[in-house]
């Protein structure tokens, strides 16, 4: 639909036909029903829709603004009385509507419209209004919509007056004007539409030689991204210029205002030129600022091999070309930018089913107890990782081990991190070592194979499903809680020990405790703890704590759901910041 819009308002001629249009377009896209556009007409000045102004289009105004109403359009309005006095200069700026206030019978509500400055260079041309019961209607999906089209819109106007221009001049340019529109729609290849344009810009204005600078991914730089007309093509050196005040195009950018000389050579004030631009033998030099929704995004350098300064209707032609290719090399730069979120996100997508595959897939079936696990990734992957380790095919069956960890960081870098360590804890595992020499020999490689860049804590447990007895160590991991049912008490699981990665030696012990029928251990990340509500509270220990307590007769996966509940109750819609990974382990009877 906003292409339609675009393709709309650049093929017609007469611009104020198709306006009715695209603004019923627009207030439909908006989620919205009312709006009305005023143009200046300084010939206008009876008064009726405002001195110097006229209603040109409009779109399901309310009975109360009836265009034969003298309350509602006999007379001025704030938004026409802010333009009149250049306050009117944000991309869209919020009024509460004099007309509505003022005017009689039924406005359906409405109180406030947004008001955006139909302007294109320095020129305000009209005011585009599209209103609602309050400002909160207005989203900011739906603002940025409207500051889009009020771009297109004031450009569209004075392409039209341009056109009137050229018309009256009887140059043949027009043609190869709207032309120039159209394809600029058509091209979402950034690289193509660079080219395009500075191909196009030469041939328009009859110039030697054209480039594009563009800003720079490193901040504070424009980069030169196509040239057409050069001796020798300076584009794929991606030349950079600051974009600053220290340089010609860096101020054009800074002051959106175009820069125009007749000679180089003898033009005060022009800093040395670099080698790529002097050894060209340029004289006449302009630049043009590249202007999409009021933000500068580069600038076209029109050169000539001999002295020529352009004069303003070519200049005023050019800015016109300008903003039209701005905001063209924008769109063509977010469909880049999409196209690359996409793919990350197909990446992501894959990398989160790889990571899922390394969680255990089933939960252990040990007769007399009960597992239950609960993992969640604040983006979609992430770092923290539980595991359970067969350690039947060592001395005894009914061994078990028990890992949760956590590593300290989000996303792919923690994901990666979270495998390799996954990976190294469960091969040592497999050897049947005690707990503390498990975490001990995976930190020796884990910092073998990283280095000191990554750090994770870790909890890993081995239980004796016959005898109960739960034999853990701890790498700087929270605290399990084991709840134990004869006496009712809730102890944490407390052993000496550091995080994993980032020492060359960790000092970890073993710890013996013995899980009794009825006793509940719940192991955890601090991605539990550390949730906060929408007023920045957290979660905590002793709300887990009091929770835990509060299931003594509930079994594991019923002591999970209460968790999750629990969680999802306390942080309600805020958003959750890290991840976090919960196991649950109940003995409910003898082996």
């Amino acid at each position: 639909m906003l292409n339609q819009i675009a393709e709309t308002l650049n093929e017609a001629v007469d611009v104020r036909t198709v306006l009715n249009g695209a603004l019923a377009r627009l207030v439909d896209l908006m989620g919205l029903r009312t709006g009305w556009i005023f143009l200046k007409q300084p010939a206008a000045q009876d008064a009726w829709h405002g001195r110097g102004y006229v209603l040109a289009a409009h779109d399901n105004l309310p009975p109360a603004l009836a265009l034969d109403s003298v309350h509602a359009w006999g007379s001025g309005c704030d938004c026409q009385g802010l333009c009149n006095k250049g306050k009117l200069t944000e991309a869209y700026n919020e009024v509460r509507c004099s007309r509505l206030a003022e005017s009689r019978g039924d406005r359906r509500g409405l109180t406030v419209h947004a008001s955006v400055p139909l302007r294109c260079c320095d020129d305000v041309l009209g005011i585009l209004n599209v209103a609602a019961e309050n400002w909160s209607s207005f989203s900011p999906e739906a603002l940025a919509l409207l500051t889009n089209v009020g771009s297109m819109m004031g450009i569209a106007l004075q392409r039209a007056q341009l056109f009137d221009l050229l018309k009256e001049r009887r140059i043949h340019e027009q043609a190869a004007l709207l032309d120039f529109s159209s394809q600029l729609l058509g091209r979402l290849d950034l690289d193509d539409l660079s080219h395009y344009v500075v191909e196009q810009v030469r041939q328009l204005v009859q110039a030697d030689a054209v480039a594009l600078l563009l800003a720079a991914e490193e901040p504070g730089y424009l980069v030169l991204r196509a040239a057409s007309g050069w001796l020798v093509d300076p584009s794929p050196a991606q030349h950079r210029v600051p974009a600053d005040f220290g340089s010609a195009p860096g101020r054009v950018v800074q002051t959106q205002q175009p820069s125009n000389v007749a000679d180089l050579a003898l033009a005060d004030g022009v800093d040395g030129l670099p080698g790529w631009l002097s050894s060209e033998g340029f004289h006449g030099h302009a630049l043009i600022p590249l202007i999409a929704d009021g933000r500068s995004i580069g600038a076209l350098m029109i050169n000539m091999r001999t002295p020529r300064l352009l004069d303003e209707d070519e200049v005023r032609f050019l800015r016109l070309i300008g903003n039209q290719a701005a905001l063209a090399l924008e769109k063509a730069r977010l469909h880049q930018e999409a196209l690359r979120r996409q793919r990350l996100e197909h990446e992501l997508d894959v990398a989160r089913q790889i990571q899922l595959s390394l969680l255990p897939k089933t939960l252990p079936n040990l007769p007399g107890w009960e597992f239950a696990a609960v993992y969640r990734a604040a983006r979609q992957v992430g770092g923290d990782f539980y595991d359970f380790i067969d350690g039947s095919s060592n001395e005894c069956e009914g061994s078990l081990g028990v890992v949760i960890a956590d590593v300290a960081d989000k996303g792919m870098p923690a994901a990666l991190f979270m495998a390799l360590a996954r990976t190294i804890i469960r091969n040592i595992a497999m050897s049947g070592c005690s707990p503390a020499a498990v975490l001990v020999r995976a930190n020796q490689l884990i910092l073998k194979d990283t280095g000191d860049d990554n750090f994770l804590t870790a909890f890993y447990a081995m239980l004796d499903a016959h005898t109960g007895q739960l034999t853990y160590a701890c790498a700087g991991h929270n605290r399990p809680l084991w709840r134990q049912a004869a006496t009712g008490a809730l102890r944490e699981l407390e052993a000496p020990g550091t995080v994993l990665g980032m020492f060359g030696y960790v000092a970890l012990e073993d710890r013996s405790i013995c899980v009794a029928p009825g006793d509940l251990l719940v192991f955890y990340t601090d991605g539990v703890t550390d949730a906060t509500n929408s007023q920045e509270q957290f979660f905590g220990v002793e709300r887990l704590r009091d929770l835990v307590q509060a299931q003594s007769d509930a079994s594991a996966q019923q002591v999970a759901q209460a968790i999750t509940s629990a969680l999802e109750s306390f942080t309600g819609a805020a958003i959750q910041h890290d991840d976090f990974t919960f196991v649950v382990v109940k003995r409910s009877s003898e082996f």
